[in-house]
């Protein structure tokens, strides 16, 4: 478990390393100035999906009692990272300021690559924990 664990916490390193990389090479070329900061939002994502990933390991792999419904805590805690999210956000998502297509995108970005990376981990989770 510790090297699943591991490796969850390394893709997500990784991911959130290159994702942002080349995401910030990319609006400088563009010469796109944001009025966010696009560190945190990548931050935040990372971190927030690392927790459920985490969360969901050690929940299939230290209790039978919750196996059946990992699916479901998952999506319940979607909705927490969602609002969490609009919470610390709420700055840049509630304000007066109109973000242009370029600033919804670069929020969405994020929002949807670690959501990919959870989906795909806890789909192995899921399937693995179904076959024991």
């Amino acid at each position: 478990m510790v090297k699943k664990l591991l490796l969850y916490i390394g893709i997500a390193i990784a991911l959130f390393l290159a994702t942002y990389n080349l995401h910030k090479f990319t609006i400088n070329a563009l010469h796109i100035v944001h009025p966010f900061n696009l560190y945190n939002v990548y931050a935040f994502q990372a971190i927030a999906s690392l927790i459920l990933v985490v969360s969901v390991e050690l929940l299939a792999s230290l209790t039978n009692q919750y196996k059946d419904q990992l699916g479901f805590l998952y999506l319940g805690s979607m909705a927490v990272k969602i609002m969490m999210f609009c919470v610390i956000f709420r700055g840049i998502l509630f304000s007066s300021v109109v973000l242009s297509k370029a600033d919804s995108l670069s929020l969405l970005i994020p929002i949807f690559i670690f959501i990919f990376f959870e989906v795909l981990v806890i789909v192995k989770i899921l399937n693995r924990s179904t076959d024991n």
